[in-house]
């Protein structure tokens, strides 16, 4: 906008397009205001009417140019207007047009408007208290932030000292700080603390820097305040609780090891020095490998490959059993539990070592005392079946034939005719000497089935079914299929007594009508088996002394190298199915 202030008043067209009277009766008006030595003629200007030399003498300088602001009452708008000379010819010279472009580049008054509501909104909207304060500490602004913090509203403290959010202990602080400020110092994180409204302490970190006007002078200070009362907390809590996973790692009995995916040891405890022979130190940047044996290394690569490839915990009942290797060469049995932690740099395993050197080897003598037992058992039952030869033929030979001579005499007593008053009790004798003979007879062939010797084993378990199906009333039916002529003595006398054994559980508790006695070789194994439809195990279970032909069978079974199977449903009966490897038959 151009405006001319002399005899002849005149404002152009943009000056009148701001307000709304005349172009040349407001520009009077407005330049009466002005002092007549403020209007200027050009000093550059060529025109003649214009060459006053007093005036040229008075305005030879830029520096002599004077600034006005006139306020148009039409919109109540400030404008900044600079008197600049123009020549008689109404021709504007160089100066004039670097003005005139000047003052295209100023904002409108709606975009300053714009510009500072953005200003405030980017205020209101930050997490950090945001508060404006004259140098004496009086506050001038107070952001949502602010009043978040500390309690107040803006209504409450503009205009007040910010010496209200000190505690008693720190009111120098302020000052100090005010003092620096007007120095043209700024104030960079600086912690702090300061007192809430409803007198909560809080830990601050304050940045303060000076508020200039447009001539550059300090006018005041701002200061943006971060509560690190909550930050403080969880530093507080995020570094008790590393404390305790410190602890617990330095403490833990196991061995732990964290390794990264390339294998190399980032972390080790005190308690894998212990396992292990090396210190933390030397262990971590080692690779893992370096703790197995060398036979092992290269295929725990692999493993660890995979590992690394899906990550899963392991516990501790289903870790690794290793073989671990010590500093001094020595190598001990190691569990291995493992898991996986997250990190910046992708999964660390994280491996808990325990030395089971010791629980190995409880359980190979566990094992041994076992195999012990099985062995003790074993001379047991053979030493019985010896006493039980030695019992059989004791009766056999002397007993049975000392009852067979007496029923002969008795029943030469008997026919004498002398003697015909006796000859009903000898009779009677006669016929329970016969009986008693019979049972020494049994109990002699149960002791020790010498028919096994006579006849084999096939031959021998036909006979003892038809004689069990005699004396117990239950139908016994019999096979066989492809067993052997010739089968060694131990598994003979083992698979006969198992099938004694069966059979009088049959008997005793089944309560079944039949029962099926299986015997046949396959491949390389000899099989027996005995079924019953009776009440079956379950039902039987709570009978007394149920439990002692199942042990016997077991342990029989075990003396030949051979295995045990029960199948059993209550109501539908028991499958006993015992295999024995041939060659151990042999």
């Amino acid at each position: 906008m151009i405006c001319r202030a002399d005899s002849k008043p005149f404002s152009n067209g943009m000056l009148i397009s701001r307000i709304t009277t005349s172009g040349r009766s407001r520009c009077a008006a407005s330049t009466r205001a002005i002092p007549s030595a403020a209007c200027p003629t050009t000093s550059n200007c060529t025109c003649s009417a214009a060459r006053t030399p007093s005036r040229i003498s008075a305005w030879s300088s830029p520096s002599n140019m004077r600034t006005f602001f006139i306020v148009l009452n039409c919109d109540s708008v400030l404008w900044e207007t600079k008197f600049l000379p123009i020549c008689a010819g109404g021709l504007l010279p160089k100066k004039i047009k670097r003005e005139t472009q000047r003052s295209k580049r100023l904002q409108s008054p709606q975009k300053i408007w714009q510009s500072k509501t953005l200003l405030a909104s980017i205020i209101d909207s930050s997490d950090d208290a945001i508060i404006g304060k004259t140098l004496e500490g009086i506050i001038t602004s107070w952001n949502q932030s602010a009043q978040r913090i500390y309690g107040y509203t803006a209504e409450e403290v503009i205009g007040k000292s910010i010496s209200i959010l000190a505690p008693d202990d720190r009111h120098d602080e302020i000052p100090e700080i005010l003092k620096k400020i007007a120095r043209g110092e700024r104030i960079q994180h600086f912690e702090s603390v300061r007192v809430a409204k409803d007198g909560r302490r809080l830990k601050v970190a304050l940045s303060v820097s000076p508020i200039r006007d447009p001539t550059g002078h300090i006018i005041g200070a701002s200061a943006i305040a971060r509560d690190l009362t909550s930050l403080d907390s969880t530093r507080q809590a995020l570094q008790e609780s590393e404390s305790r996973a410190h602890a617990l790692f330095q403490a833990a009995t196991q061995g732990i090891l964290v390794v990264a995916p390339n294998g190399r040891i980032l972390m080790a405890n005190p308690a894998t020095e212990k396992l292990f022979g090396y210190t933390v130190a030397e262990l971590e940047g080692e690779s893992v490998e370096r703790l197995l044996p060398e036979r092992f290394r290269t295929g725990h690569v692999a493993h660890r490959k995979k590992f690394f490839g899906n990550p899963q915990t392991r516990a501790m009942g289903l870790g690794m059993d290793l073989q671990a290797h010590r500093k001094d060469g020595t190598e001990f049995y190691a569990e291995i539990s493992l898991t996986y932690i997250p990190s910046p740099q992708g999964a660390l395993a994280v491996a808990f070592v325990t030395d089971i050197s010791k629980r190995r080897a409880d359980e190979q003598d566990i094992r041994q005392q076992g195999r012990d037992l099985r062995m003790l058992a074993g001379k047991l039952m053979t030493a019985q079946d010896d006493e039980r030869r030695r019992i059989s033929r004791n009766l056999h030979d002397d007993l049975s034939q000392t009852l067979a001579y007496l029923a002969i005499d008795l029943g030469k007593l008997a026919n004498r005719p002398s003697a015909a008053e006796l000859t009903a009790d000898v009779r009677s004798l006669q016929r329970r000497a016969a009986e008693a003979a019979e049972t020494v007879r049994r109990i002699s062939h149960e002791l020790h089935p010498s028919i096994l010797d006579d006849i084999g084993l096939v031959a021998a378990l036909e006979q003892y079914c038809e004689e069990f199906q005699a004396r117990s009333g239950i139908a016994t039916h019999f096979t066989s299929t492809n067993v052997p002529e010739s089968v060694g003595s131990d598994v003979s006398s083992s698979i006969y007594h198992i099938a004694q054994e069966c059979l009088r559980n049959v008997a005793k508790h089944s309560k079944a009508e039949e029962v099926f006695v299986e015997i046949e070789a396959v491949r390389d194994v000899l099989r027996l088996s005995v079924k019953d439809h009776g009440v079956g195990l379950v039902a039987r279970q709570s009978q007394p002394g149920s439990g002692i032909g199942i042990v016997t069978i077991q342990e029989r079974a075990h003396l030949v190298n051979g295995r045990v199977s029960f199948q059993s449903k209550s109501g539908e009966g028991t499958e006993v199915n015992v295999e024995v490897p041939l060659l151990a038959a042999g």
